[in-house]
């Protein structure tokens, strides 16, 4: 059974609840299938390839605990704890996310290597000082409100040398109008920043980049075409003039 730590910060049901409500509904499985090529649970923009590759760069092994902030309903957290064999933590703000989490891990067979924490990931997490080796956070930055103070937490949480990936689809590369802030804060509050703010708030939390591409890949194969890292567009998937960046960083040895 996986293990639930009490609540920290809880919230009403909004933003993105409803859609957890469905999530393993067999037409959203079908649409996962048809948008990723495998269906491994998807709440962000990551195939299950990109993540086999991940475990690589990651250094994850059966040894490694594993953090997934903002997990939403622990579909790559799943994936990546029964592939390596790894301990793993989700924390999101969502009860269903947390809820639709757990049954993924029970399904999946990783239930008995999974802890799950609802919080929120605007204050300081519950969680102990240097306990991970790895951290993930896939495209859940843009939704916090210091992304300087979350880094500082993931650095806390991490053993020195630990290592972080995350993907953050509100790294602006030019103007946008107020109704598309709007469209894409539809879920909730959103903060966008500027190519070359998340590099500089990591290396100012004590990160040292090691690895930067845009999510071009997953898009391309899609008919979506790009320049390079910082002026790649998600148009037609996202909104104008927004482009997706992934890191791989690590902590201070």
């Amino acid at each position: 059974m996986t293990r639930e730590l009490p609540r920290s910060g809880a919230a009403p049901e909004t933003g993105y609840e409803p859609s957890y409500a469905h999530f393993d509904s067999q037409l959203m499985r079908t649409l996962r299938e048809e948008a990723y090529g495998e269906d491994i649970g998807q709440h962000s923009w990551v195939s299950a390839d990109e993540l086999r590759s991940d475990i690589r760069l990651l250094g994850l092994s059966p040894a490694s605990r594993l953090l997934d902030l903002g997990c939403g309903p622990g579909g790559p957290l799943a994936f990546l704890i029964s592939v390596c064999g790894c301990l793993g933590t989700g924390i999101d703000l969502s009860a269903a996310a947390i809820e639709a989490a757990r049954r993924r891990a029970e399904s999946a067979g990783v239930g008995a290597k999974l802890v799950l924490v609802q919080a929120d990931l605007n204050r300081s997490l519950p969680l102990p000082n240097e306990s991970f080796d790895v951290a993930v956070s896939l495209d859940v930055i843009l939704h916090v409100a210091d992304r300087l103070a979350v880094f500082g937490e993931l650095a806390r949480v991490l053993k020195p040398g630990g290592r972080l990936l995350f993907t953050d689809a509100g790294v602006l590369t030019g103007s946008i109008s107020s109704d598309e802030v709007a469209t894409r804060g539809a879920y909730g509050p959103i903060q966008l920043c500027p190519a070359g703010f998340n590099e500089c708030a990591l290396q100012q939390s004590g990160f040292t980049l090691l690895a930067s591409e845009a999510a071009r890949r997953f898009l391309e194969r899609r008919g979506f075409r790009g320049g390079g890292r910082r002026d790649f567009l998600l148009r037609g998937v996202m909104i104008h003039n927004y482009a997706m960046d992934k890191l791989l960083t690590q902590g201070t040895p």
